[in-house]
């Protein structure tokens, strides 16, 4: 078994403390690097402490031995002693430990507590013989802070007395004396020290001491004793300590190995079934095939909690031979291993799955096929619209849903002649529904592509069809897409000219313009309504000034009703020019579209050259006679102030 071994540091509010201290430096220029004389000078000056801490703080990147006697003399300063140990720690010199040794002896309370730390981090192995007494400090923090940096030291000596002194320690110690051995536990291991460091481990795991720290001691001994772990971590798989089984699929997890693997596999069949399943989740995240036999064997258990856990591991360490047992349970009854079964087979990332679950569509139920072709997509595998292609022909309504959902999203130009005719076959108004859905999207994504097979259908589409693809060419567009819509309008199906009034009166390209003019100035005021509508629309398109300036004219006048002029009035009001000043100012003496007006007007006013801009200003002046809106008179003011 292999492990990696993440760095622990205990974390305490001081040692936090001096790590945000620290702060963040950045590759200075010689002219910005501290001259080092003058920064010591300051410390021994009667310079205020602001100073003296900027000095100690640039001392920790500049600083030379010759610093030292000056931080030193700072460490019993209360005010500034975490200034000067964060200096030190950093500075690879013997005399910066020493400084910090001596300190001990200079300091109390809570300023000794952070020497004691800064020891700690500095890992100052000369510092043992002076940090083992400190056990034994009446003052707590003290004794917690030297049981902490002894840990972090983690020198045989200074383990060896964290360990002699476990059965003397008072119960307020404990903690810090648990906190300090499972630091030292870790270093001892990164050190190459491991028979130390199990041996720490090993008692820390007794039931005397709290649930973390046997956590952690168990987590510790599995990489102090590697080739003892798997053995330990089976053990605690079948025991009665929910904890231990979570940690121990834990480390399964994060470690490799192929001979533990096998031994893991071995031992899966004879654990009780919570066992099983943590083992599952470690195996899971271990990802090794090697356990795909047994984990496979898994999913053919009688319990639920482990057949589960058998179908997620297989996301990681399945192959394409568990896609039809995975198909299968996607009917289950049980709603959970169902929905297990489509995630391993949604996230499934082993060669060849898309082949596999391409190969037995058709030879499942209808309900697991549908849901197939769904994965499929999900997936975005090449196989899906071929799939989905031959599955319109299913004699299965859902299939034929799932099919068309596929080449709603991924369908070309060359799959619209299918789906027209899927949507001449649908069995119902769902099937119709997601066939049409399907011709849209091609439509919208292919354009003029699509065009031969739609203007081939129309010819001879009953009106249910012609219906349909009437809003298909409205997804197209274009000049020889719109001469069927036109056509329609005089069509003897009163449903088909009603559709066909409301594709033109949504047309997305220009040439449709002259027509919705004429269907504007019809009496029928539905047709008058959309027609104008679409016509205005269009004049927004319009990149020429000056046709799009006589499009708005002829709209505002045929607009009849509030609702229609106010349309209009937004339009004018996104064509910056003197002719738009000239037609909404006007409109400020019509009391039902007078604030629409007002505002277009100073929009215009805002926005037009300097060629308008005395029409403008005569324009805003119009708006603060004419309006009485309080927030449409300040934003006229603003903008007339600006125009000024």
């Amino acid at each position: 078994m292999t492990c990696t071994i993440r760095r622990f540091i205990p974390v305490t509010a001081v040692w936090v403390a001096v790590m945000l201290a620290g702060g963040h430096s950045h590759v200075a220029s010689a002219e910005e690097i501290p001259d080092e004389v003058k920064l010591i000078a300051v410390l021994e000056s009667d310079a205020g402490w602001m100073e003296k801490q900027a000095a100690c703080r640039d001392l920790r990147r500049v600083g030379t031995v010759k610093s030292v006697p000056a931080l030193a003399e700072l460490l019993s300063d209360e005010s500034l002693s975490h200034m000067a140990r964060n200096a030190l720690e950093a500075m690879p010199y013997s005399e910066a430990g020493e400084a910090l040794r001596d300190a001990l002896a200079m300091t109390t309370g809570r300023t000794k507590t952070g020497v004691i730390t800064s020891i700690g981090v500095r890992r100052d192995a000369r510092a043992v013989a002076h940090l083992m007494p400190l056990l034994n400090d009446p003052d707590i923090d003290i004794a917690r802070a030297a049981a902490g940096a002894l840990g972090r030291i983690a020198t045989p000596e200074s383990s060896k007395a964290l360990y002699d002194f476990i059965d003397t320690a008072p119960e307020s110690l404990r903690p810090a004396l648990a906190e300090g051995l499972l630091a030292a536990g870790q270093r001892l291991v990164q050190d190459g020290r491991r028979d130390l460091a199990a041996r720490v481990y090993e008692d820390l795991l007794a039931t005397r001491w709290p649930m973390h720290v046997r956590m952690g001691a168990f987590r510790g001994l599995a990489y102090a004793q590697p080739d003892q772990a798997p053995t330990r971590l089976i053990e605690a798989l079948g025991g009665d300590e929910p904890l231990f089984r979570d940690m121990a699929s834990q480390i399964i997890g994060e470690t490799s190995g192929q001979d533990s693997t096998k031994r893991f596999a071995e031992a899966l069949p004879r654990l009780p079934l919570d066992g099983q399943a943590a083992l599952l989740r470690g195996l899971a995240d271990r990802k090794d095939p090697t356990a795909r036999p047994a984990v496979a064997e898994a999913v053919n258990s009688s319990s639920k909690l482990v057949k589960i856990a058998a179908i997620k591991a297989l996301q990681t360490i399945g192959s394409d031979a568990d896609v039809p047992v995975l198909a299968e349970l996607l009917a289950s009854d049980d709603a959970d291993i169902a929905d297990a079964a489509k995630e391993s087979l949604t996230k499934m990332q082993a060669e060849n799955v898309n082949q596999a679950i391409s190969a037995i569509i058709p030879d499942v139920s209808p309900v697991v096929r549908a849901q197939l072709l769904g994965l499929l997509l999900t997936r975005r595998a090449e196989q899906a619209v071929p799939m989905a292609v031959k599955s319109l022909q299913d004699r299965d309504a859902a299939v034929r849903v799932a099919a068309l959902r596929i080449l709603s999203l991924l369908g070309g130009s060359d799959h619209a002649s299918a789906i027209i005719t899927s949507i001449e076959s649908a069995a119902d108004s769902s099937e119709r529904s997601a066939a049409e859905r399907a011709l849209y999207a091609v439509c919208s994504r292919h354009g003029e592509d699509v065009l031969p097979p739609v203007l081939d259908a129309i010819r001879d589409a009953d009106p249910e069809l012609h219906i349909a693809l009437l809003r298909a060419l409205g997804r197209i567009g274009g000049r020889e897409a719109l001469d069927p819509v036109l056509a329609a309008l005089n069509d003897s199906n009163e449903r088909i000219v009603d559709e066909a009034v409301r594709v033109l009166s949504d047309w997305p390209t220009l040439d449709a313009a002259p027509h919705l003019l004429d269907l504007s100035q019809s009496d029928t005021l539905t047709r008058h309504v959309l027609g104008l509508r679409g016509y205005v629309r269009l004049a927004r398109i319009e990149p020429s000034t000056e046709k799009k300036t006589r499009m708005l004219t002829t709209a505002i006048n045929l607009a009849k009703r509030p609702d229609e002029k106010r349309l209009v009035i937004a339009a004018w009001g996104e064509l910056p020019t003197e002719e738009s000043l000239n037609t909404l100012v006007p409109l400020l003496d019509d009391d039902a579209v007078r604030d629409e007006a007002a505002l277009a007007v100073i929009k215009v006013a805002a926005n037009v050259g300097e060629k308008s801009r005395t029409r403008a200003l005569d324009a805003l002046k119009t708006v603060l006679e004419k309006c009485q809106n309080a927030q449409i008179r300040q934003s006229a003011q603003e903008v007339r102030t600006h125009v000024k």
